[in-house]
């Protein structure tokens, strides 16, 4: 069947096409349109949830993910960094929109509502940069979207939606809302962050059931619908390096022998189910189509908690019992996102602006000499305030400290009875046992690419940001002033880059979706979701 011409002499993929795609990384397959002009293509993107080089590299250098193995030996790849705070909402919604939180508002899985103590789950909905689906909406762009995080309730768009976590409810998850009769059984991702024992197994088997699914509707949409940009997540991979991490972890304090000689296999037995997928996607590619595959995070293990509380009332602490009080974290399990209480701006607050200034940099310091007194450890591997790492209209919203631990532990506010001789850490939670890093996948992969790892310009990494002003320029389209991402030069070769050198556009207009009260309502009605 032929290829349709889009405007701009853009092409539109129909079934029948071969082609390459593949597996755990970001692969730009970079391709010319018929007749060697460089102008755009039609772009397939592939999400692998909390994929890591650091978990992959020995399995494909053992030959165990051979599509993996045969994307590292004809592309350009590497590592790409995550969004701070590094979480799936916040990143997700900086891959798709190429800005940082401070422009896209999306900060967490939950949000304090203005003037209010009440705690509500974020959706879509919160999200106020537009996304690269409404950026090619003005070009009559054909997209297809699957179980992309942070998109429930979806856009209306031309072509098909199926929005990915959190679900904030079992109906309109889908665009056109008649598309969920049709995508058959198909199971929403309610992330359900726990593991009990006896249920190994059967979570093993939702999991990848979960990941079949996904695999036969990007098998059918390849071959049936006429697309431009076409972006699936896979997000099995994530849930189970949160839960199986421990019976491959000797050092975890919940490691069991007999359970890690029956499970210790099975985080690599699920990749290896997840390679296959990307192969049988692979064949379904259309030839002239450039194909993204990227993680949103890292992975790395998850063994003690380091007691936030406890550690900032030990008698050696610089934080008053006042200033202690002030300290808000979201979710008490996860205090890596912390704000500190102030006057005027925050219900309940007993700290002036200058006391509360005083605080935070106390806190600062608190939490940058943490140590485990049992391993002498640093516990923080980094911290970030709100000025270093948010810029925009919303930059205010966000927390104002943000911790990335040393890998092993998770700053937490819950009530837990401490180790003996060990005070503030603890062993953590027996549930979650692997937890997100940093440094995600990319790769690349086609005629016009740099083969090789290749590492950002002028010594900087490439990150999630950068994902959308490189897809703009695969379908031919003009990057929009204003994004916080640049274009992966890097890994494109220089003669694509000669013949068709990048495009600006006028900044985009400020997306906005409020919420209708009823909608709100039942936000506060929800349960945390997070994970």
């Amino acid at each position: 069947m032929q290829t349709k011409r889009r405007a701009r002499g853009r092409a539109r993929v129909w079934h029948g096409c071969a082609g390459v795609l593949a597996a755990g990384v970001l692969i730009l397959t970079l391709l010319g349109c018929g007749g060697g002009e460089p102008d755009g293509v039609p772009v397939v993107v592939i999400g692998l949830d909390g994929a890591t080089w650091d978990l992959l590299q020995p399995w494909i250098d053992a030959g165990e993910l051979p599509t993996l193995a045969a994307i590292q030996r004809g592309s350009a790849w590497g590592e790409l960094q995550s969004i701070v705070p590094y979480l799936s909402p916040p990143a997700w919604a900086s891959a798709v929109t190429g800005v940082n939180p401070g422009k896209h508002a999306i900060f967490d899985f939950q949000r304090r509502v203005p003037g209010e103590t009440a705690i509500v789950n974020e959706t879509a909905k919160s999200r106020r940069a537009q996304p690269i689906w409404k950026m090619l909406a003005p070009s009559g762009r054909r997209c297809l979207l699957l179980n992309i995080p942070m998109t429930d309730p979806p856009d209306p768009i031309e072509g098909l939606f199926v929005a990915g976590f959190p679900h904030p409810d079992e109906i309109g998850y889908t665009y056109p809302p008649e598309l969920a009769d049709q995508l058959g059984d198909y199971e929403l991702d309610r992330l359900e962050m726990k593991i009990e024992r006896g249920q190994e197994d059967s979570l093993f088997a939702a999991y990848t059931r979960m990941m079949e699914e996904r695999k036969r509707i990007v098998l059918a949409w390849l071959r049936n619908e006429p697309f431009d940009l076409l972006w699936a997540v896979f997000t099995g991979t994530d849930r189970m390096q949160h839960l199986f991490w421990k019976f491959a972890d000797p050092d975890n304090p919940h490691y069991d022998p007999a359970l890690a000689e029956r499970y210790g296999g099975a985080i690599h037995d699920f990749w290896v189910a997840q390679d296959a997928a990307l192969g049988e996607i692979l064949s379904a590619v259309p030839a002239e189509a450039a194909v993204m595959l990227l993680s949103d995070h890292g992975f790395g293990p998850l063994r003690f908690s380091f007691l936030l509380h406890d550690y900032l009332e030990r008698e050696s602490a610089r934080l008053s019992e006042r200033e202690n009080g002030s300290v808000l974290v979201l979710d008490p399990s996860d205090a890596t996102r912390l704000y500190v209480l102030e006057k005027g701006r925050d219900p309940g607050a007993t700290l002036s602006p200058a006391e509360a200034r005083r605080a935070r940099a106390t806190l600062l310091d608190e939490l940058r000499g943490a140590v485990d007194p049992g391993s002498g450890e640093r516990i923080c591997e980094r911290i970030w305030t709100a000025d270093e790492v948010f810029h925009g209209t919303y930059a205010e919203k966000g927390p104002e400290i943000v911790v990335l631990p040393t890998d092993g532990y998770m700053p937490t506010m819950r009530d837990q009875q401490t180790l003996s001789g060990r005070g503030f850490v603890a062993a953590h939670g027996a549930q979650l046992s692997g937890w997100h890093r940093m440094n995600g996948i990319y790769a690349l992969q086609g005629p016009d690419a740099s083969a090789g790892r290749r590492n950002g310009e002028s010594g900087r990494d490439y990150s999630l940001i950068d994902i959308v002003p490189t897809l703009l320029y695969l379908l031919g389209e003009p990057i929009p002033e204003g994004l916080d991402g640049q274009l992966m030069r890097a890994v494109i070769a220089p003669e694509r880059l000669a013949a068709a050198p990048p495009q600006q556009a006028p900044p985009l207009e400020e997306e906005f979706r409020e919420l209708t009260p009823e909608e709100l309502q039942n936000l506060r009605n929800l349960p945390y979701i997070g994970g």
